[in-house]
């Protein structure tokens, strides 16, 4: 692995990680936000029976509800599951391949650094792992490789995503 590369890698590392800080900071605040406002609905003695009921103390509560003040109001995001979500609609909508040939498919996508360079033409990319592998005729590599190229962007990435989880069986099987 050349040193860009491993950069490469290690820069995709802390942008997962940074996103990660990013949505649980997003959570804590969701949460901050819902114990103020549950406070504020109850009025009068409000944190005092919420810190029972949630067995913390008031001053807890009262660092929760500062800290939903200094939050604000969220901003407009997708629900976390989004991504998921599309994802696996996505795959419904992939034509099928034999189970071999998905194996294959899968094999190579475990085998290949994967970076963000993948999102322009990731059916293209895919297509040319398979060109380049030597695989068992018997799979038709042309074949597999002329699906790849016939995904639109989204199935591509869905392709992928289910092969680096080893969810081979979320993929469409011809029969």
């Amino acid at each position: 692995m050349s040193l860009q590369e491993l950069q490469a890698r290690l820069a995709a590392a802390d942008a997962r990680i940074q996103h990660g800080n990013d949505e649980r900071t997003a959570g804590a605040d969701d949460k901050a936000r819902a114990i103020s406002e549950e406070v504020a609905r109850r009025g009068h003695g409000g944190a005092r029976q919420l810190a029972a009921e949630l067995g913390v103390s008031e001053k807890t509560i009262s660092q929760v509800v500062a800290r939903a003040r200094r939050a604000g109001q969220p901003g407009r995001r997708l629900p976390s599951d989004t991504l998921d979500r599309l994802l696996a609609a996505e795959l419904a909508t992939v034509p099928p391949l034999r189970s071999d040939q998905w194996e294959a498919l899968a094999w190579m996508v475990r085998g290949t650094f994967i970076d963000v360079s993948w999102i322009e033409e990731p059916g293209e990319l895919l297509a040319g792992e398979i060109e380049d592998a030597e695989l068992d005729p018997a799979l038709d590599p042309a074949q597999i490789a002329q699906a790849c190229r016939g995904w639109l962007r989204v199935q591509a990435l869905a392709v992928i995503d289910a092969c680096q989880r080893d969810d081979l069986a979320a993929l469409p099987v011809k029969e």
